[in-house]
């Protein structure tokens, strides 16, 4: 018997585990409900229940091939471990097959899995479903690791040139009866708050859609449309990728079929981006520690201050772009990729919280949640990741907000009681609009936080201290 080991790899297509599996004879899938890691892991109750939602499409889609899933309700991976070896003993499983993942616990718990297999005799498959190429094969010509997002992504094209980039394909049906499979909601104990089902649909048939119509429609307006968030210039695909119900080689083939020059096109930037940082995941432990990338000869002076963090985290900065979108991610589990930028910044440069308190709070609200984009996008703006933002680089949230938000619309729809504001105001209300629309005051003045960070930053990285914006 052959078992399937699903984790972050929730499709039929393109799945490398799945079909190999399939072609060496009869097979069942498994999936690990890890109820108390995953809040441990601080994932998003919509994720999560995105999470069931697909495997319950995976389970019809699975059926249809003859091939049944089983369910391990378990609190923590270390307990995955032991059930999973149950599990082989009990189908008198010889072969393994799965999916790595790259963050350190998963790492871990997938080595752990490994050796224990291996012990018994078990033989495991193991594959990199979530990449184009595996950490480590992207190196320097003296083969070290890249630090910087360009010359890896220059190096990541030349590599991409050379192969097919052939999609794997769906899983042979079996031919055997199966057994019966385990009924997923009596062993998923989420609830379902917080999980906007209008926006995410988890249907095969739904995301395929979404990713042709991006990509046919929108993939060569997306440089031009991307920071506007009053449009829909993104793909939104990303809670598909964060969940595997889609793999990145199909979003890479999707690209070359519908752009021109698609190895400079935008969006494969972006996607090169995801990779980047899986490499920096899987190659620096430290990371999945929560630690800075880039050490600094002094401690950060982080100010932590509560009463502004909370106005951040319930968008009452008094700040509209800033509010505008942290009341998006409120509502929807999602926030525009510019505004995730702007609300780095302002929290960890102009309010001085540390970046780590900013990380915590999008995993835990993200429908796509993804821990090795998160952290890298969060150090990015806290100056303090591989390629990061220069230290002195401090957003101005009023700027930002009439650059891309011009007519105040995203504003609007987001703050709707600053919706009769002019779209000068709106950008910055003065004190009469503010009581006329019951919007606070802003927390902090921009100048003073602007100048402190400068000072702060400067001091932390022994750096000569700069006016530049």
């Amino acid at each position: 018997m052959n078992l399937v080991w699903l984790c972050n790899d929730l499709r039929l297509q393109d799945n490398p585990a799945l079909y190999h599996a399939s072609q060496q004879g009869e097979m069942c899938c498994v999936y690990a409900v890890c109820e108390k890691q995953w809040q441990q892991h601080e994932d998003a109750p919509a994720k999560i229940m995105l999470w069931r939602d697909r495997l319950l499409v995976l389970e019809d889609e699975l059926a249809e091939k003859n091939i049944p899933l089983k369910i391990l309700n378990v609190d923590y991976y270390d307990d995955a471990i032991s059930e999973l070896l149950s599990l082989i003993k009990k189908l008198n499983v010889d072969k393994l097959f799965f999916n790595i993942e790259y963050p350190l616990n998963e790492k871990k718990r997938d080595q752990r899995v490994i050796h224990a297999c291996e012990a018994k005799g078990v033989t495991v498959n193991t594959y990199h479903a979530d990449v184009i190429h595996p950490p480590g094969s992207v190196t320097t010509q003296s083969d070290t690791t890249y630090h910087v997002y360009s010359p890896f992504a220059r190096q990541w094209r030349k590599q991409v040139e050379m192969s097919q980039l052939d999609l794997v394909r769906t899983p042979s049906k079996q031919k055997q009866k199966p057994f019966e499979s385990d009924n997923i909601k009596t062993h998923w104990h989420c609830h379902d708050r917080d999980y906007r089902e209008d926006l995410w649909l988890p249907t095969t048939k739904a995301i395929q859609q979404q990713l042709t119509r991006f990509a046919e429609s929108n993939i060569e307006q997306y440089k031009d449309l991307r920071d506007i968030p009053s449009v829909s210039g993104t793909s939104t695909l990303s809670p598909y990728l964060a969940c595997g119900a889609i793999s990145v080689r199909q979003c890479i083939k999707a690209a070359r079929e519908h752009s021109e020059n698609w190895l400079e096109n935008t969006w494969v930037n972006e996607l090169i981006w995801r990779e980047f940082y899986r490499h920096l995941i899987d190659i620096y432990p430290h990371l999945s520690r929560s630690e800075n990338f880039k050490s600094t000869r002094k401690p950060i002076p982080w100010q932590n201050d509560e009463r502004q963090w909370q106005a951040w985290c319930k968008g009452e900065t008094g700040y509209p772009i800033v509010d505008a979108a942290m009341k998006q991610l409120l509502q929807t589990g999602w926030m525009h990729n510019r505004l995730r930028m702007v609300v780095a910044a302002f929290l960890t440069k102009l309010l001085m919280i540390d970046w780590r308190k900013g990380e915590s709070f999008f995993m835990q609200h993200l429908v796509d949640g993804d821990y090795a984009s998160n952290n890298g996008g969060w150090q990015w703006a806290a100056s303090t990741g591989a390629d990061a933002a220069p230290y002195f680089r401090i957003f101005n949230p009023e700027r930002q907000s009439q650059r891309f938000d011009p007519e105040g619309k995203f504003i609007k729809k987001l703050l709707p009681e600053l919706s009769d504001l002019d779209k000068k105001s709106i950008h910055t209300p003065n004190s009469d609009q503010r009581k006329a629309c019951g919007y606070p005051e802003p927390i902090i003045d921009y100048k003073f936080a602007r100048q402190r960070a400068l000072d702060g930053f400067a001091n932390a990285m022994g750096k000569v201290k700069t006016d530049t914006e």
